[in-house]
């Protein structure tokens, strides 16, 4: 799956599961009426929330690697 296609999804609201390694992540979009838009960024051990989507593309959550990186990579993508 392409990385805009992912980020698409995102923005949509979706909680996108990836797989990668063997391991399962992703990044879970959310809404709180206090400080607006954030994204739980998870994969193993990585648990970190960021409050922009280009922010959730370019962390180097999963296994020190961004989604951006690794986007033709992943084994599998679902939403």
């Amino acid at each position: 799956m392409e990385i805009f296609e992912i980020k698409k999804l995102i923005k949509e609201g979706l909680t996108v599961h990836i797989k990668y390694n063997g391991e399962w992540g992703g990044v879970d979009p959310y809404y709180e009426k206090k400080t607006g838009n954030f994204y739980e960024c998870f994969y193993k051990e990585v648990n970190t929330i960021v409050y922009d989507i280009d922010d959730a593309m370019n962390l180097p959550f999963v296994d020190g690697k961004s989604l951006n990186e690794i986007a033709g990579e992943l084994e599998d993508v679902d939403w």
